[in-house]
């Protein structure tokens, strides 16, 4: 009797751990979603729309995407067409919701910009007008979104701003379309670029310096050729004393300024960062990673970072001998 009072112990603590998954593809029953609740994003990379949103800061002017330009992602992922879909938002057929790639979840927030529309602060987060920089609005009546840069937008600014309609069939978003935009406010004498680093350790994407040569040459004052020859040669110089560096790459430090005493961590010209963007030796503590080779710089992934995870990389490339000439690059990495 007390050995089967003993077995029947150990089934329940095995059901216990099983029922304490908060994977919904692990549910036995689907989890259905109250009023308070954000739903879970289920993945589905062919249900995306993706926009580059690049803001001039000399021109900060609309940028727009007409839904019929995607009817047949509507028409696939929702069953409807463009005008159904806006039909079926005033009865609450389909909802109209921001999402939160970081938490990989929906967002049930009230607009606060118009009836469908909301505004985005500096750190990427749905705020109030009063300390917003960005907003994104559905306009039903063109059929467009509408993507805004605020004036009060900084030189730097880099965020993700997402957004979807959803069928609400009372349980879940799962049928849903998603638009994503990468949004950079730039300045000429700055790069900002924004980008995925793909799932699996190490990887990552590179930055070509071929493709910003209108910035490289007149900040730096060389071709783009010599100053990608010299960026190598500088790296290599770190394991043959023979050679002279005559570039050096500093991260750039929050308040602006230049981390000029510390050492390179990781290949040639480059260095492995913490979750904070602070400069790392290479270990568990790291998150990601940048290193030049000649003619580009590549932005990586430490290993086993999560999905969703977002590095600034911040770090300028220098004249040695003169640090009036350099070339500044922003850079915001999404971990798939």
């Amino acid at each position: 009797m007390k050995k089967n009072f003993i077995y029947a112990l150990i089934a329940c603590f095995t059901l216990s751990l099983a029922a304490c998954s908060t994977d919904p593809e692990d549910a036995t029953s689907k989890h259905v979603y109250g009023e308070n609740e954000n739903p879970y994003l289920k993945t589905n990379a062919d249900a995306v729309v993706s926009t580059k949103a690049e803001f001039p800061i000399s021109r900060l002017e609309a940028k727009t995407v007409k839904l019929t330009d995607y009817a047949e992602k509507f028409h696939t992922y929702l069953g409807m067409t463009v005008d159904e879909t806006l039909a079926a938002l005033s009865n609450g057929g389909v909802v109209f919701y921001p999402i939160n790639i970081s938490k990989n979840c929906w967002s049930r927030t009230n607009p606060t910009k118009g009836t469908n529309g909301w505004y985005y602060n500096a750190a990427g987060g749905l705020c109030e007008a009063s300390s917003g920089i960005a907003s994104i609005e559905l306009d039903a009546t063109k059929k467009e979104l509408v993507l805004n840069v605020l004036e009060t937008a900084p030189v730097g600014t880099i965020m993700s701003i997402n957004v979807g309609f959803a069928i609400n069939n009372g349980a879940d978003f799962d049928d849903y379309i998603r638009f994503s935009f990468d949004v950079t406010v730039t300045d000429p004498s700055k790069i900002v670029i924004s980008g995925t680093l793909a799932a699996g350790d190490y990887a990552g994407f590179s930055i070509n310096f071929a493709d910003y040569a209108d910035a490289i040459e007149p900040c730096i004052g060389l071709s783009v050729d010599e100053f990608s020859k010299q960026v190598k040669s500088s790296g290599d110089a770190r394991g043959d004393s023979s050679i002279t560096p005559t570039i050096a790459m500093y991260p750039v430090k929050e308040d602006g300024t230049w981390d000029e005493t510390s050492e390179y961590t990781a290949n040639g010209l480059g260095y492995w960062f913490d979750g904070k963007s602070n400069v790392s030796s290479y270990g568990d503590n790291c998150v990601y990673f940048i290193e030049s080779g000649e003619g580009s710089v590549f932005v990586g992934r430490y290993v086993n970072i999560a999905s969703g995870t977002i590095i600034k990389a911040h770090f300028v490339y220098a004249m040695i001998e003169d640090h009036s000439r350099y070339v500044e690059f922003i850079v915001l990495g999404t971990m798939e």
